[in-house]
């Protein structure tokens, strides 16, 4: 038997390290999907039970009925556009917040530097309703 040079074990093992990696990359996708599916079915059973809460006539429906109310009277023309306008909201919504979270991170990482580079560790003071103030940070 011949031995494997070094460079054929390196081969080796880098081998086994990417099939591990496969393996796990294929365990996080998997979980990945299954966390998307329970969060999908937990909103169906929520929003159905929603409106079914407020109109208790479409639980006697059959599927057929009841696809075809929500078709004529949520799924027309009038019922798209609040939806439109629902998801400009939202996507506004969420733009606002990616800028105020980066203004805070921004921000943080500015007084942080600020901090360290200047030094200053003075204790500073909190006022009170009382309109007395006390030094935050100081020892007595």
């Amino acid at each position: 038997m011949t031995q494997k040079s070094k460079l054929e074990m390196q081969i080796e093992t880098a081998l086994k390290r990417i099939e591990n990696e496969q393996k796990r990359l294929k365990l996080l996708q998997n979980a990945q999907s299954e966390k998307e599916r329970k969060e999908r079915n937990h909103r169906l059973c929520k929003r159905h039970g929603f409106l079914e809460s407020i109109l208790p006539e479409t639980i006697s429906l059959t599927d057929e009925q009841f696809q075809a109310f929500v078709k004529q009277h949520i799924a027309n023309q009038y019922g798209k556009r609040v939806l439109a306008n629902f998801a400009v909201q939202n996507a506004e919504a969420v733009a606002v917040a990616h800028a105020d979270e980066k203004q805070q991170s921004d921000g943080e990482s500015a007084s942080t530097i600020a901090g360290q580079n200047n030094g200053n560790n003075a204790p500073k003071n909190q006022h009170h309703a009382d309109g007395n103030s006390q030094a935050v940070g100081a020892t007595a």
